[in-house]
């Protein structure tokens, strides 16, 4: 609560972010039935990597898909750039990078791996 009043506090003095601001969507798909939890691991990596180009979240939303193939999660950010760099990358390449195993900011984070989706069809 407290760190909560401080952060709206500064943001009353602080000049106003005219960078763009866009969404950021990723779907997860349903893992298949375990006993123990789950980590969405390429996620979190590209996530991690989008962030540390210069976006700031202003808002996370989760919408629950379902179907007969396929059922997961859709994880939609609102985001803001909040630098130059930030504003002039374009989202689509940068996943798609990911998506082919290519690292835009350096080394993989500990513990990440790629999950292919279609392994189990």
């Amino acid at each position: 609560m407290l760190n909560r009043l401080s952060t709206a506090f500064k943001n009353l003095f602080k000049a106003p972010n005219r960078f763009k601001m866009q969404t950021f969507t990723y779907f997860v798909p349903s893992p298949p039935a375990r006993s123990s939890g789950y980590r969405e691991k390429h996620f979190d990596k590209l996530f991690f990597e989008f962030i540390n180009k210069g976006y700031e979240v202003k808002s996370i939303t989760t919408q629950a898909s379902t179907g007969d193939k396929h059922s997961g999660m859709w994880i939609i950010c609102l985001v803001q750039a909040t630098c130059q760099e930030a504003e002039n990358l374009n989202i689509d390449d940068f996943q798609n990078l990911q998506l082919k195993g290519q690292t835009l900011s350096g080394p993989e984070v500990e513990g990440l791996y790629y999950i292919d989706d279609q392994a189990n069809e």
